[in-house]
């Protein structure tokens, strides 16, 4: 049926992530056979979340309620370990199993130098598929057996071809790779919950091209902190002082410029972010002052 939040919801909470996404469990009350109004969302144990693409900069849903999120990436010419670093970001210090899915394993021909590549930049689980397997297949859901998970990636990587044969049926649209540079199209344009049995889901993502996660914990940074505790002047911006420690540290080649450059953009995405929590904090307040 088609639902909608309520008035009262809608006055109530002002951001996107306060309202339902893929994943959610809401409270409703039926109008008819056909319709039904939200009234209340009911407590997340966990999100996979991103920095919205506008200007807003808000906190952006992409699924709720989830056990394992796969992030996949294909075996060939679109392969990027720079991608499956912003991904990883993503999924950093959730509650939720991260697994490295490597697709269309059927046109590679050296598998090993690819997951080699990988767990250089992460120690999380790797699975390698191909969606005309019918054993990989078989592995994929028994892996899946009993949770809910969550596809991500870029497009063309194969993600709705892979539902559609844990499915074993044509249920999601499917593109094929521009064979001109091995970049995807895309296919999936929102996203959905799949039920494959009766205790199993998948959540079928569209391709992400922007992967800015929000707010990102300070100690993901622990290289640059223990760094910043040997610099002279304690409100030291690591830019030309004297002293500092992450400026040295990068001249001796012991730190990537893009490194800093990558904690500097995180902790003003997080100083905005704290702001804007504080306006709504006091708009709220407001709100509930006139009741």
């Amino acid at each position: 049926m088609q639902a909608e939040v309520s008035g009262r919801y809608r006055y109530l909470n002002l951001l996107k992530e306060e309202y339902p996404a893929v994943g959610d469990y809401v409270r409703l009350r039926k109008i008819d056979e056909n319709l039904a109004i939200i009234e209340q969302l009911i407590q997340r144990k966990n999100v996979l979340d991103r920095l919205d693409v506008g200007t807003i900069q808000e906190k952006q849903i992409l699924a709720a309620n989830i056990d394992l999120v796969f992030i996949a990436l294909s075996l060939n010419k679109d392969f990027n370990l720079k991608k499956l670093e912003n991904f990883l970001t993503l999924t950093e210090g959730k509650n939720f199993k991260t697994m490295i899915l490597l697709t269309k394993k059927d046109l590679c021909d050296d598998i090993d130098a690819f997951t080699s590549k990988v767990r250089t930049v992460t120690l999380n689980d790797v699975l390698v598929v191909s969606a005309y397997d019918k054993s990989d297949i078989e592995n994929l859901r028994m892996v899946m057996k009993g949770l809910t998970s969550v596809f991500i990636g870029s497009s063309g990587v194969g993600k709705s071809t892979l539902i559609n044969s844990l499915l074993a049926k044509d249920y999601l649209k499917t593109n094929d790779i521009r064979l001109s540079d091995a970049q995807g199209r895309h296919t999936t344009v929102s996203r959905e919950l799949i039920k494959l049995d009766e205790t199993t889901a998948v959540i079928d993502t569209p391709g992400i091209r922007i992967v800015n996660a929000y707010g990102i914990d300070e100690y993901n940074f622990e290289d640059i902190l223990l760094l910043k505790e040997g610099c002279k002047f304690r409100d030291c911006q690591h830019e030309s002082e004297t002293g500092c420690m992450v400026q040295k540290a990068i001249d001796d080649g012991l730190l990537e410029k893009e490194r800093l450059d990558a904690y500097n953009k995180a902790m003003k995405v997080n100083d905005y972010i704290k702001k804007r929590e504080i306006e709504r904090a006091h708009k709220l307040e407001k709100r509930f002052k006139k009741h």
